[in-house]
């Protein structure tokens, strides 16, 4: 091939990689999730958000880069749904004043118990534990893919050009580009690119001691509006069956050596804990051997049931859409739950042993 023709192909390929090049330097200058560069804060108080960040990074991040200052000794362990216990509420019974909200979007027992673990490498104090769980979380025992879903590098082992990787091949997602590109020329936020929580009204507050997230504004428009509010959402609130169903048991062998272990450090610990089970409006009653598994290894008096058809779940006022409920139910479960005495916690299971002869 002469010079000429060479240098002709060359320009070629260079301008064939071009809208990729572009895109590539714009994903690298504004780290439109987060994660490759270290921020003070993750998140902009009082502000809606823009793009929605791998919360299980932030949560992590968020803990590594302050618990020097804040010696964190009590933990809020759940999904989206955990947001809702807030710690103000939550420090009034415990004492603890370096409470944290250790959450990830969509987490799992898998999520939980990693960081459980976590804690325990890095010898934090773990005076109080809250978990809050539901069939969804219980049911997943292995790391979840996507930007939104995957979890710390140091809760999993992965290497951080897999990590990377994630989020980079997310960007290139023609739905998100098909948003996001117009935003950096607009500044309009357009659905995609922020996390289906709260549907419609994404202002938040944020406190970066504490790691939480508070919506108050869709508070105060309830309070001044209360029919106007649900009455735009009948949507939302389907009907549910007249005869309450039970969700099919989800704790199996993988899931109770993890729960196992997850008790473990926290007798260890001596931590005083509590596990939750939501008060989900489709009022599935959570599965009652599941439960009974539960309660024999965590103990009585320390797991609570909420699920299926009861006061709360009676009543869509309890919920912003179908899937999250309001802060008011959960001070009512806080109250609820620390007015009863736990019993001691069980002692660790022992090795298996194979039958006698």
């Amino acid at each position: 091939m002469t010079k000429p023709r060479y240098i002709e192909l060359l320009l070629k390929i260079l301008l064939a990689a071009a809208p990729l090049l572009v895109l590539a330097a714009i994903y690298l200058f504004n780290d439109p999730f987060k994660v490759l560069r270290r921020y003070d804060s993750y998140y902009e108080s009082g502000k809606a958000g823009v793009i929605a960040l791998n919360r299980d990074f932030v949560s992590v991040q968020t803990l590594l880069q302050n618990r020097r200052e804040a010696p964190y000794d009590s933990f809020i362990l759940g999904n989206s749904r955990s947001l809702f216990y807030e710690v103000a509420d939550w420090q009034k019974i415990t004492r603890s004043t370096q409470s944290f909200h250790f959450d990830a979007s969509g987490e799992s027992l898998y999520g939980i118990h990693a960081k459980v673990r976590l804690l325990d490498r890095l010898k934090m104090p773990l005076r109080n534990v809250l978990m809050i769980l539901d069939v969804e979380s219980l049911e997943t025992t292995e790391a979840r893919h996507g930007h939104i879903f995957t979890k710390h590098p140091l809760l999993t082992g992965q290497s951080q050009f897999e990590f990377q990787l994630e989020f980079f091949k997310s960007f290139f997602n023609r739905v998100f580009l098909k948003s996001y590109l117009p935003y950096l020329l607009t500044r309009k936020i357009r659905p995609y690119m922020v996390e289906d929580l709260m549907l419609d009204d994404r202002v938040m507050e944020y406190d970066l001691q504490s790691n939480e997230i508070r919506f108050s504004e869709m508070e105060s428009r309830i309070t001044r509006d209360p029919e106007g509010f649900y009455g735009q959402r009948t949507h939302l609130f389907y009907e549910r069956p007249a005869q309450e169903r039970m969700s099919p048991p989800v704790i199996r062998a993988r899931q109770k050596e993890m729960l196992q272990a997850i008790q473990e450090v926290l007798q260890s610990r001596r931590t005083d804990y509590r596990l939750i089970i939501n008060p989900l409006y489709d009022q599935l009653k959570f599965n009652t051997a599941d439960l009974e598994i539960l309660v024999r290894i965590f103990g009585t008096n320390r797991v609570f049931d909420y699920s299926g058809t009861n006061e709360i779940t009676a009543d869509r006022r309890n919920y912003y859409e179908a899937s999250h409920y309001r802060p008011h139910i959960a001070r009512r479960i806080l109250k609820e739950i620390y007015s009863q005495r736990p019993t001691p916690t069980p002692s660790p299971s022992p090795p298996h042993e194979p039958p006698a002869r």
